[in-house]
C-alpha cells in the first residue's frame, strides 16, 4: 500500500506539471498571426476541411489532427499551432519511462526542466516545427526502454507522421548507439534482445498488444477513412530529409552556437558537469547521453539546413544529465545557514553584474564601460573563491560546492525564466527572437479587418467581396482563406473590374492610381543585420533589441467603393 501511494502521488506530481507545461505553450498561443512558414501546412489542412482534394505533405500526423480541429470549430491560429504544442507538452512524460534509471527525484527536476526550457517551449508555439518528430521519438525510445512495446510503437508512428525531423532526429540516435558501441558503452544487441524477451514466441501477445496503436495511426493516416492518401504519403518525409542535405544553407555556425548558448546556460553548464561526473565515476547512462549530445551538436554544425529550432536536438541529453546533476549536488553535504548564504552571495554578485552589463546600454563611452564590467566580473569572482576557501576550510569542500552550484543555479533558472518571458511571450513572432526563423509576423490582421471593411461597404457583408492577389504568400492565403471570392495571379489584371487588388510595393502602379487608393501594411519583417549580432549587441543579449527590415504590401480599393466618403 504505500509503494502504491508514492507510485499514486508521482503520476498526481506528473500530472501537474504536464498541465503546468500544456498551459505555458497555450498562453496566447493565437494572438500573433501565423507566420510564412506556418501557414502552408495549416492551409493545407483547412483546405482539407473544406474537403478540397489536394496532395497530402509529410506531416500526416499535423494534418490530421488540424484538419479534425477545423471541421470540429472555426479554423483559427490556435488551432493551427495546437498539435506541436500538445506534442510538446507530452514531452515531460519521457521522465516516468526513465526514472528506473534516473531515480524518482532527478526525474521530476527533468520533467519541470522540459515543461520550462525556453527552447522547447516557443518552439512548440509554431505550427510545422520539428517538435512532434523529437516529443515522439523520445517518447517511443522511453517506452521502448521500459518494455511498454505497444507505445513504442505507437509513438514511433507517429514520429514517422511527423515529417522529416524525425529522420534527423532517428540519424542522431542512430550514429549515438553506434559510437556508443565502438566506446564499449553499450550493447545494441543484447539490449534489444532484452527488451524484446517477452514477446518471444507469443504472437497472440504481439496481437493483442500492438493492434489497437496500429488502427489508431491508420485511422489517422487515413483523415478517419476520408482521404487515404496519408497512409502513404509519410514515406516522403525521407526523401524530404535526404535533399536537405544539398539545400542552401540556413543559420550560420556561429549564430547556432550564440544562441545555443543564450537560450539556456542552466541546462548546458549543469548538463556538461553532469557529462564530467559521468565520465568520472564511469556512469553508463551519464556516458551515453554525453555521446548523443556531442552527435547531436556537430550533426547540428554539419547540417546545413540548420535552423534555430533546431537547438531543441541537444536539449533533452543536456537536461537529463543536468537534472541527475543538479540531484547530485544537492545532496552533498546537508543544507545549512552556510550553504543557503554562499549561495545567495552568488545570485547578488549575478544580478549586479548583469544589470551593471544592461546598463552599458545607455553609456556613451562603451569601451571603457566594458572594461569596467570586466574588472566587476573578476573582483566577484574573486570574492566568491574566497568565500567558497574559508566555507571549505570550516565546513568541508562538499559544502562550499554545494552553496555555489546552488546559487549559481538559481541565478541561471532567473536567466531562464527571462530567455523564455522574452522569446516566447513578448517577442512572440518577432524576428529578433532567437526561435522566429528570421522572420516576423506583420500586419496582416490589420489587412485584413481593412478589406472587411471595404466588403462591408461594398456588398453589406464582409467576406464577400472579390478581389486579387499578386505574388501571393502562404501568410496571405491562409489570412484571406475566407474570401472564396479572390484570385491568385502572377501579374496585374489587364482588366481593372475587381473591388480590391493585394500588390507588393515594388512596380509601376500609375494604371491603379488612377482607379484605386493604396493603403501599405506590413506583410512580415526580418533581422536587419547580417552578422553573428546587431551591432548594438548588448540590447540584443539583454531585451532582443535591434534592426528590422520590413516587408510591405499595399492593398488597393477601387476609389468607387468610398466615393462617399
Amino acid at each position: 500500500m504505500k509503494n502504491e501511494r508514492k507510485f499514486t502521488t508521482e503520476v498526481a506530481l506528473y500530472g501537474l506539471i504536464f498541465l503546468a507545461a500544456l498551459v505555458l505553450r497555450l498562453i496566447q498561443l493565437g494572438q500573433p498571426p501565423l507566420l510564412d512558414s506556418e501557414a502552408r501546412l495549416a492551409f493545407q489542412a483547412w483546405q482539407l476541411a473544406q474537403g478540397e482534394t489536394i496532395p497530402v505533405a509529410s506531416q500526416v500526423a499535423y494534418l490530421s489532427v488540424t484538419e479534425g480541429l477545423f471541421s470540429l470549430f472555426e479554423a483559427s491560429n490556435f488551432l493551427a499551432r495546437f498539435w506541436p504544442a500538445f506534442a510538446g507538452s507530452l514531452l515531460i512524460w519521457l521522465p516516468f519511462f526513465l526514472r528506473g534509471e534516473l531515480k524518482r527525484i532527478p526525474a521530476l527536476v527533468l520533467a519541470v526542466g522540459l515543461a520550462l526550457d525556453p527552447a522547447l517551449i516557443p518552439v512548440s508555439r509554431l505550427s510545422g516545427s520539428p517538435m512532434p518528430a523529437l516529443a515522439f521519438l523520445a517518447l517511443a525510445a522511453g517506452a521502448f526502454h521500459r518494455r511498454n512495446i505497444p507505445w513504442a510503437v505507437f509513438f514511433m508512428g507517429l514520429g514517422l507522421f511527423s515529417g522529416p525531423g524525425f529522420w534527423l532526429g532517428f540519424l542522431f540516435l542512430a550514429i549515438a548507439v553506434l559510437v556508443s558501441k565502438m566506446l564499449g558503452l553499450f550493447s545494441p544487441g543484447e539490449y534489444f534482445k532484452s527488451r524484446m524477451d517477452y514477446f518471444q514466441g507469443k504472437p497472440e501477445v504481439w496481437l493483442v498488444g500492438i493492434t489497437p496503436a496500429l488502427l489508431t495511426l491508420f485511422m489517422m493516416g487515413s483523415f478517419i477513412l476520408s482521404n487515404f492518401q496519408g497512409i502513404s504519403a509519410w514515406a516522403g518525409a525521407l526523401p524530404e530529409f535526404l535533399l536537405k542535405w544539398g539545400g542552401p544553407a540556413g543559420l550560420g555556425i556561429g549564430q547556432f552556437l550564440t544562441y545555443l548558448l543564450l537560450n539556456n546556460p542552466l541546462a548546458l553548464v549543469f548538463g556538461i558537469l553532469g557529462y564530467v561526473s559521468a565520465w568520472r565515476s564511469r556512469d553508463r547512462l551519464g556516458q551515453v547521453l554525453s555521446v548523443l549530445f556531442m552527435v547531436s551538436l556537430l550533426g547540428m554544425l554539419v547540417y546545413p539546413q540548420r535552423q534555430a529550432v533546431d537547438l531543441i536536438w541537444p536539449v533533452i541529453p543536456l537536461w537529463i544529465s543536468a537534472a541527475a546533476e543538479l540531484v547530485r549536488i544537492s545532496r552533498l553535504a546537508r543544507s545549512t545557514w552556510v550553504t543557503q548564504v554562499l549561495g545567495g552571495l552568488v545570485v547578488v554578485l549575478a544580478s549586479l553584474n548583469w544589470l551593471t552589463f544592461t546598463g552599458m546600454i545607455f553609456q556613451a563611452a562603451r569601451e571603457n564601460a566594458l572594461l569596467l564590467e570586466f574588472g566587476l566580473m573578476a573582483a566577484s569572482l574573486a570574492l566568491l573563491i574566497l568565500s567558497a576557501a574559508v566555507v571549505s576550510s570550516e565546513w568541508g569542500w562538499n559544502t562550499a560546492w554545494k552553496g555555489l552550484s546552488g546559487g549559481f543555479a538559481n541565478a541561471l533558472l532567473l536567466g531562464l525564466v527571462a530567455s523564455l518571458t522574452l522569446d516566447t511571450y513578448i517577442l512572440d513572432k518577432d524576428p529578433r527572437s532567437i526561435f522566429s526563423g528570421g522572420s516576423g509576423s506583420g500586419q496582416v490582421e490589420l489587412l485584413v479587418d481593412s478589406i472587411a471593411d471595404a466588403s462591408i461597404t461594398a456588398t453589406g457583408r464582409p467576406d464577400s467581396i472579390q478581389g486579387a492577389v499578386i505574388n501571393d504568400s502562404d501568410a496571405l492565403r491562409w489570412a484571406l482563406r475566407e474570401y472564396e471570392g479572390f484570385d491568385y495571379l502572377v501579374s496585374l489584371p489587364s482588366e481593372m473590374d475587381y473591388p480590391l487588388l493585394i500588390t507588393s510595393v515594388e512596380g509601376d502602379f500609375q494604371a491603379l492610381q488612377e482607379n484605386y487608393r493604396g493603403q501599405d501594411f506590413v506583410l512580415s519583417s526580418h533581422p536587419g543585420w547580417g552578422r553573428v549580432l546587431p551591432d548594438d549587441w548588448i540590447s540584443w543579449i539583454a531585451f532582443r533589441k535591434g534592426p528590422v527590415v520590413r516587408e510591405y504590401l499595399i492593398l488597393w480599393v477601387r476609389n468607387d467603393i468610398y466615393s462617399g466618403y
